[in-house]
């Protein structure tokens, strides 16, 4: 037969037994108070509760970054910075009872750090191989922000209604000045047409566009023609009026721009000088 418990063992499985009921205790709360909902503050589906989030929840779901988490874009990769997003989420789930109507500002715009944490490769030409897309040299080598280009990724769409960048935008820096801005340098398979290297070409294109191709090339931009028609030409400085003359008489391209009737208001007849009646007015 075994001895029978001694008071002071009794007493010791007594208070062991309470210490263990303390700290299942402490545990549960910590579960419910901290970590359930901080699990659930930090996933992107509780954001909806946020009237002003939900659209950008909504195009977040549809997009093709949809199995990656806001705090995965918005937050640098570090312990740090991810703790701290945590604690703040937690905060916002007792912050959005005790406040419904709050509308926090917790996403940062991303960083290149955080973009690279899961694009290791960094392309060099687009996934249908029509595009040079020299990644590097624009992340590495000039510092440019990932989001200068990608700014319609994720969370809304184009004019063109697409996600990748747009030509417009490449154009900013693609200036000629900037950064080369022949089609080639960017476009694999497209060039210059020979009809544009023509002299007289910004003459003759608009009766060329009655062919109707060229949007192939531009339908980039729907105010490519009026980038150029609603400017006024380098060559009409403010004395344009008393030299015009003598540039008409070295090179003639009134007609690509003006109407007969436009000469007429000063001349009273249109100038011969150069003139070439078989040449069409841009301007019917």
């Amino acid at each position: 037969m075994s001895e029978p418990e001694t008071m002071d063992e009794a007493t010791s499985k007594s208070h062991k037994r309470k210490l263990l009921l303390r700290w299942g205790l402490v545990a549960l709360a910590i579960i419910v108070l901290v970590i359930v909902p901080g699990y659930l503050s930090s996933r992107p589906e509780w954001l909806q509760r946020y009237s002003k989030l939900d659209p950008a929840y909504q195009t977040w779901s549809t997009s093709v970054h949809a199995k990656a988490t806001c705090q995965q874009c918005h937050v640098p990769p570090r312990v740090v910075p991810q703790v701290a997003y945590h604690a703040r989420m937690l905060g916002e789930f007792y912050l959005s009872f005790a406040m419904p109507g709050r509308e926090p500002k917790i996403f940062p715009k991303p960083t290149n750090e955080a973009c690279q944490h899961c694009h290791l490769d960094l392309r060099t030409v687009s996934p249908k191989g029509d595009l040079n897309i020299p990644h590097r040299a624009h992340v590495t080598v000039l510092k440019l922000e990932c989001i200068r280009c990608h700014k319609y990724l994720v969370h809304q769409k184009s004019p063109e209604g697409k996600n990748t960048p747009t030509m417009a935008g490449c154009l900013t820096c693609h200036d000629g000045v900037k950064a080369k801005n022949a089609c080639k340098t960017c476009h694999t398979n497209k060039v210059e047409p020979l009809t544009h290297r023509a002299a007289n070409w910004n003459i003759v294109h608009a009766e060329k566009v009655k062919g109707g191709k060229c949007t192939t090339c531009h339908k980039w931009n729907e105010h490519w023609c009026t980038t150029c028609h609603e400017k006024r030409p380098r060559s009409h400085t403010a004395n344009w009026r008393t030299t015009h003359g003598d540039q008409v008489k070295i090179h003639r391209s009134c007609e690509a721009c003006h109407e007969a009737s436009f000469c007429k208001r000063c001349h009273g007849e249109v100038p011969q000088t150069n003139f070439n009646p078989a040449l069409k007015l841009v301007k019917d």
